[in-house]
């Protein structure tokens, strides 16, 4: 047989050329792509012509050349064999899922195991509508489902129409609750500052005021009363108020006593005046004559002078305990009957009197003879101030009490109203907007407030500080028996704690029987001026006190408000994406089955739901004005069963197709008797800014306008090719049926409108759970709120064990930055490859690319800078989280959900992108 062979090839033209086909096909697992060709042109080729020296009627067939018309033909067939191995390893990849390139290819495959791609889902909004109030206006409107209102497109956008989706009745009194702004409260312990009625008190810095009860106008001897000195005086004209102000807290004295609580009244004092003799001459500076007095002319014996042996009894002697006149040092006409009056001096601060008579009455006395003012007084302490030390603050004016602005922030489950509202029924959706409280700040004194900020486990506190400010991290909780509010706060630090409040902020110290007023750990609001927000809550009931309402919610508020800039929409109706249609689409004919007929509007609206798909179809199909069911197959339906199946082409086109009369009815014979409703509009086009959808085009009768509060949310564009292949095997893995803890992902991601999911067993404190971390298709978190959410849940529980319990929460949004110099290469431009790197970095690391508590290294920053085209070199100077220190870390951890002691409650799993503005490249100008 050699020899033989060796015989053939004596021309020695085939030296060299042996067969190269079939190539041996082997593919790895998990490869994004198969090899599946036996050869290509070359090899076919040159196996071909090594074939030609074993044909012995060949023999003579020594030439090579491709210009030989035999080596020619050889080259053709080549080529045919090269373009059909090349589609037949097209059309290998095309049939399995993980290596189709055609999404088309791609939704068949699914469809054989049950499965169709997703077709999006409509955004979901609350539409607040105001109602017209002019007279003759009706009061009340009925605003019907499909009420329409469309979007104000932005630069390069389209309008979109929203329509409503629930009935509801809406009133003009409704259009914008406001919260109680002001309340009329009674001067407290602690208070610092009291509001008067008008502009024009007459008061300023020093005048003196006295604060009285029925308590102390009934019994001489009570002390509820305040006496103070005016600090500061602030002028509110456009509410036509004046807010007085003054140091030392109400209540402080000692022992202490609660300020006047049974109908208190302000009075100014407009005079200071004097007792008479307060300003005599000094016992020891008086002439000898007057005090011991002078020899007799004759006698010689002393005749006693005028003032002998008045030493003790001179003007600075105190007034005897049973003392119920004084006189003033001079007439004061402006002091009437019953009027209050003030003595204070040095030694003891102040006692309060009530004029009972008044007399104007001439006094020699003390050297010195004045008309005086004789005041009968009804009080006690008299025994504590002289002629000499007591000063006199009279004509007591009242000032009437106004209104006090109410302070306190809005939050937890409650919010009163500022007048009496009627008609709200249990469970209307109410939409409460306003700025949201970002931090407190401790307000600055000239006194140390000792205000701590302690840990959960309290093994931790800081003392805060004067103008300490604090990030707010959830909403405070109030504790009405105790009367406290305990705040979670963040410090510049970082550190997380809580501060207890007392109602009234105030702390004191008792020091040898002394009082030292340590000073006011009162917490100033601070928040954002520009920064409005809102969220969607449930009314659960409404209290009234026949002047004012209070409504109750549901759940808690999620924010935390400025009360004065609050607002609550009642008139709030739930719209999705998507205008109605209605169209003709066939006519039937029973003599045909399996009759399709195409939607002639493109996209059908599809909306969130709780089914496993998490989306449910818009589509109404009537024939002969009856309703016929859209099933997911007519595959074994009832021959008389009314039923219809819709395909979504590749293109976005809807097929309708019907029953055979075995599987499913046959159309009844018509013209034009298939009617089709259904609405157009879908995907991330909804996804239109808060209060953007302003235009009504359905305005019912008294409805004025229409918006927004809140941004659309849970939309989601059809399923992409990549996104199918990874969802598509998930039908078959859960069955519509949540066991594992891998089927709680896995039915997550396959429901419409999220993006990514990811499930942990945690301990709860009690029990294991299921913990299910979540982010919506567009990377947004999922609001609690929203119809997403609340399907997501429904659809979970429908389908896992009673007894398993589940918590969904959205991720942890974390971003990192970036500081890099890069080294360009000369033959480039400098601009476009440092804009490449940048583009390089978003898109790896973009939400689409990156996976919950996946982390960012320094190598993987490199690696992605580093392939850009034109880069040579990069110094990574800095990567660090946008939150902390810019420093450069080798290594940036997420984590995965997790117990977290300092709250005493769960973290959802964390998600790392790369912060846009956080980002700095610049040319590597030093090279070595």
């Amino acid at each position: 047989m050699n020899q033989q062979k060796q015989e053939l090839d004596t021309c020695g033209c085939c030296e060299g050329v042996k067969a190269l086909t079939p190539v041996p096909v082997h593919n790895q697992p998990g490869l994004s792509a198969l090899a599946y060709r036996v050869g290509t042109h070359a090899s076919f080729k040159a196996t071909m012509q090594s074939a030609l020296s074993k044909q012995s009627a060949l023999r003579d067939l020594t030439t090579r050349d491709d210009d030989d018309p035999s080596i020619a033909l050889l080259d053709a067939w080549a080529m045919v064999l090269d373009v059909l191995s090349f589609y037949q390893e097209r059309i290998a990849n095309e049939g399995y899922l993980r290596t189709a390139t055609e999404r088309r290819s791609i939704l068949e495959m699914a469809r054989s195991i049950g499965y169709e791609l997703r077709p999006g889902v409509a955004a979901v909004t609350y539409l607040a509508f105001t109602l017209e109030t002019a007279q003759g206006s009706p009061s009340s409107a009925k605003i019907g489902l499909g009420t329409k209102a469309q979007s104000v497109p932005g630069q390069d956008e389209l309008p979109q129409v929203f329509e409503t989706v629930e009935e509801i009745e809406a009133r003009g009194e409704w259009n914008e609750l406001k919260p109680k702004l002001v309340a009329t409260l009674l001067p407290a312990f602690g208070d610092t500052c009291i509001y008067l009625e008008g502009i024009t008190t007459d008061l300023k810095s020093g005048d003196p005021l006295v604060i009285v009860g029925e308590e102390r106008e009934k019994e001489v001897g009570n002390e509820k009363w305040e006496f103070r000195r005016v600090s500061k005086v602030e002028v509110d004209s456009k509410n036509k108020r004046t807010c007085i102000h003054w140091d030392k807290p109400l209540g402080s004295r000692i022992p202490r006593v609660k300020p006047p609580a049974a109908g208190p009244k302000v009075f100014a004092l407009r005079i200071r005046a004097a007792l008479f003799g307060h300003n005599a001459m000094d016992w020891k500076t008086l002439p000898v004559s007057l005090r011991i007095g002078e020899k007799h002319p004759d006698t010689g014996v002393f005749i006693p002078g005028e003032y002998a042996n008045r030493k003790k009894s001179w003007v600075d002697k105190k007034f005897d305990t049973d003392t119920k006149s004084i006189n003033l040092d001079a007439i004061y006409s402006q002091v009437v009957l019953n009027s209050w009056i003030v003595l204070s001096s040095l030694d003891y601060e102040a006692e309060l009197y009530r004029v009972k008579e008044i007399d104007e009455e001439t006094v020699a006395d003390y050297n010195i003879t004045a008309k005086t003012t004789r005041l009968r007084i009804s009080g006690e302490h008299i025994e504590k101030y002289s002629p000499r030390s007591a000063t006199v603050f009279a004509q007591s004016e009242m000032l009437e009490i106004a209104d006090t602005p109410l302070t306190k922030p809005i939050f937890g489950n409650k919010i009163d109203l500022d007048k009496l509202v009627e008609g709200l029924e249990s469970g209307r959706t109410l939409i409460v907007s306003g700025r949201y409280l970002q931090s407190v700040k401790v307000a600055e004194r000239t006194k140390v407030v000792r205000l701590l900020l302690v840990s959960s486990d309290k093994l931790r506190q800081v003392v805060l500080k004067s103008s300490d400010v604090l990030d707010v991290i959830e909403p405070p909780k109030e504790d009405k028996s105790k009367g406290i509010i305990t705040w979670h706060l963040m410090d510049k630090d970082g550190f997380t704690g809580f501060v207890t409040a007392e109602p009234d902020d105030l702390i004191l110290e008792q020091e040898k029987e002394k009082e030292t007023v340590v000073g006011q750990s009162k917490l100033e609001l601070r928040s954002d001026e520009d920064r409005f927000v809102s969220e969607v809550v449930e009314l659960e009931r409404t209290e009234a006190d026949g002047e004012f309402t209070t409504l109750v919610l549901a759940t808690t508020l999620q924010n935390v408000y400025l009360r004065e800039t609050v607002t609550i929409n009642v008139n709030v109706a739930r719209a999705t994406h998507g205008e109605t249609k209605t169209e003709v689409i066939g006519s039937g004919d029973g003599s045909q089955g399996m009759q399709k007929f195409t939607l002639k509007q493109t996209p059908l609206t599809y909306v969130s739901a709780s089914t496993p798909s998490g989306t449910d179809s818009t589509l109404e199909i009537r024939v002969n004005d009856v309703l016929w069911e859209e099933v997911p197959s007519l595959y074994q339906l009832p021959a008389e069963k009314r039923a219809y199946i819709a395909r979504l082409a590749d293109d976005g086109k809807v097929t309708v197709q019907f029953g055979d009369g075995i599987n499913g009815a046959r159309l009844p014979t018509g013209v034009e008797n298939v009617k089709a409703t259904y609405r157009v509009g879908t995907g991330m086009n909804g996804m239109v800014d808060a209060e953007q959808i302003s235009l009504l085009m359905t305005r019912p009768l008294g409805v004025k306008s229409a918006v927004n509060p809140l941004a659309p949310t849970g939309a989601a564009d059809p399923e992409q090719r990549d996104q199918a292949r990874r969802n598509a095997p998930l039908t078959v893995l859960t069955l519509d049926r949540i066991v594992s803890l891998q089927d709680f992902e896995d039915f997550a991601r396959a429901f419409a409108g999220i993006g990514k999911a990811q499930a942990a067993l945690l301990w709860n404190g009690e029990r294991r759970m299921v913990h299910l971390t979540v982010a919506a298709a567009d990377g947004k978190s999922v609001d609690k709120t929203s119809d997403l959410y609340k399907n997501l849940i429904a659809g979970i529980d429908a389908a896992r064990h009673p007894d398993q319990q589940v918590l969904v929460d959205s991720c942890q949004s974390l971003t990192f930055n970036v500081v890099a110099k890069v080294r360009v290469d000369s033959d480039f431009i400098m601009e476009d490859v440092l804009e490449a790197v940048f583009k390089e970095l978003l898109e790896a690391f973009a939400f689409e690319a990156r996976d919950f508590s996946q982390a960012v290294t320094a190598s993987e920053v490199l690696a992605v800078m580093q392939r850009v085209n034109g880069v040579i070199a990069v110094d990574l100077d800095k990567l660090h989280f946008s939150s902390q220190a810019a420093v450069l870390h080798m290594r940036l951890p997420a984590h995965i959900a997790r117990w977290d002691q300092s709250k005493i409650g769960i973290k959802a799993a964390e998600l790392l992108l790369v912060n846009p503005e956080g980002i700095a490249l610049t040319e590597m100008t030093v090279w070595h």
